[in-house]
């Protein structure tokens, strides 16, 4: 894409002042050079959708076998990359080892994203599944700060796929460290009603455990 702004940049040019130089040959320059940008365009469309195709394909794996799709994921980092995919894919390969359980690694592969750089909805994921991993490792405090510096961000998100799962996780963590144990017991049990089957990247059961071991002696706190 870099190459495409300084093709556009070097197209200004022509139009703010080589027409004047080339005269009547300026307007045929300048659309030939726009012609080549326009292939450009075409040809990163072309392979960004092939690129797309393939991530999507193995998607499935994340869930029936998260080693095979970290190692057909890694290949597709290989080369040269928009940082923008780079951060994507790599974020992908962090809820593959969440769905391993290895939160270490996990918490490695979304350290190694620079997550104020993403954008929107992708900047409120990153953070979502960083506080998710933190809460694993028993990095509470740390997580509850993310919870609450995005907790809007993390509600506003579109809630497809597994996000709402991630933002229900969050929720009851947060309750369960502010004391709220009723509301927590009761977000619970709606996550058992609404979702029965354990889904790609959360696990409840460390919540579950903490609301367990609660509700059996009330005076022992989180």
């Amino acid at each position: 894409m870099k190459k495409l702004y300084v093709l556009a940049l070097f197209a200004m040019f022509v139009l703010l002042g080589a027409g004047s130089i080339l005269g009547n040959n300026g307007q045929i320059v300048f659309y030939l050079i726009m012609f080549a940008m326009g292939l450009c365009l075409a040809y990163y469309a072309h392979w960004f959708k092939k690129f797309a195709q393939k991530v999507n394909a193995i998607l499935p794996l994340m869930e029936t076998d998260p080693d095979a799709y970290i190692a057909e994921t890694e290949k597709l980092l290989a080369g040269k990359r928009p940082n923008n995919i780079r951060s994507m894919l790599t974020m992908n390969i962090a809820v593959a080892y969440m769905e391993k359980g290895d939160y270490v690694t996990a918490k490695q592969k979304l350290r190694g994203i620079n997550g104020g750089a993403l954008k929107k909805a992708n900047g409120a994921v990153y953070f979502l599944n960083l506080a998710y991993v933190m809460i694993h490792l028993g990095e509470n405090e740390q997580a509850l700060d993310l919870i609450k510096k995005y907790k809007k961000r993390f509600l506003s998100l579109p809630m497809g796929g597994n996000l709402p799962r991630l933002n229900a996780f969050v929720q009851i963590f947060e309750a369960i460290q502010e004391g709220r144990w009723d509301a927590a017991n009761e977000q619970m049990k709606a996550v058992k009603e609404n979702w029965p089957n354990k889904v790609t990247g959360v696990d409840y059961t460390i919540l579950e455990k903490q609301l367990q071991t609660h509700n059996n002696n009330p005076e022992i706190q989180a």
